[in-house]
């Protein structure tokens, strides 16, 4: 039984309504996790894509703004207010009798510390919980912005955890996703008019798909550009066969 995931951070408005639209009704997933959902996307979302996407769960809010978005049916969706300043999204989708649990995360990013990026202690705690929820909950996928690259300790906590990397067990390229964009600067009004909007490689990958052992990628890629200054990133999973006759 294989099925398509994708999370996407939508920048908060970055991403027109018009244009997240059309990218998420032409993309091949059946199950879509969105962060900085602003009220204009989500109401745009809810209007436009209720054929393609008729189960939906929108909590829009800005930077903690979170939606999920699916062909199979959603048993249940809730926020966890685990951090102080961004609610995790956790839900349940039924795939063919599989109850699969899914964790739409979107921590704050590090701040400088001395000569060093550093989460601060509630935020990692965040990351920590979230981690361990998702190894009790099996089958499960986490997902999301995690504001932490693939080359530092926190991302070898998580895949040192017992949770798999779905683009680093089988993704294409890079998995590059971040900065599409440069975001507003408000000292420099004058050259951010002018390259605000501007598509640029992105140099960071920041946004995963991880998953319980009892599932599988079978592919990961990196989606296309809706205008945000994240890049959509995408997995093929596959439920083994154990779980698929449960």
């Amino acid at each position: 039984m294989s099925f398509t995931v994708m999370t996407y951070n939508v920048g908060n408005g970055r991403a027109s309504p018009v244009r997240l639209v059309k990218t998420l009704r032409a993309c091949t997933a059946d199950i879509v996790a969105l962060q900085e959902v602003s009220d204009a996307q989500a109401q745009a979302i809810r209007d436009e894509l209720s054929s393609c996407y008729p189960h939906q769960a929108l909590f829009p809010g800005g930077f903690a703004g979170k939606a999920l978005l699916s062909r199979f049916p959603i048993l249940r969706a809730e926020l966890l207010h685990i951090g102080p300043e961004r609610p995790d999204l956790e839900a349940a989708v039924e795939i063919e009798g599989m109850a699969l649990t899914l964790l739409n995360v979107h921590p704050p990013p590090p701040r400088v510390r001395r000569f060093s990026l550093r989460f601060d202690p509630h935020t990692w705690k965040q990351i920590e919980t979230v981690t361990s929820l998702a190894l009790k909950k099996e089958p499960c996928i986490l997902l999301g912005d995690f504001n932490l690259v693939d080359s530092g300790r926190e991302y070898l906590h998580l895949h040192h955890s017992g949770l798999k990397d779905a683009f680093r067990e089988a993704g294409k390229g890079r998995g590059l996703t971040l900065p599409r964009r440069i975001g507003p600067w408000k000292r420099l009004l004058l050259i951010n008019r002018l390259i605000r909007w501007a598509p640029m490689p992105p140099l960071l990958r920041v946004d995963y798909i991880w998953h319980t052992p009892d599932l599988t990628a079978e592919e990961a890629w990196v989606g296309e550009d809706a205008g945000s200054d994240h890049l959509p990133v995408l997995a093929r999973m596959n439920a083994n066969q154990r779980i698929s006759e449960m």
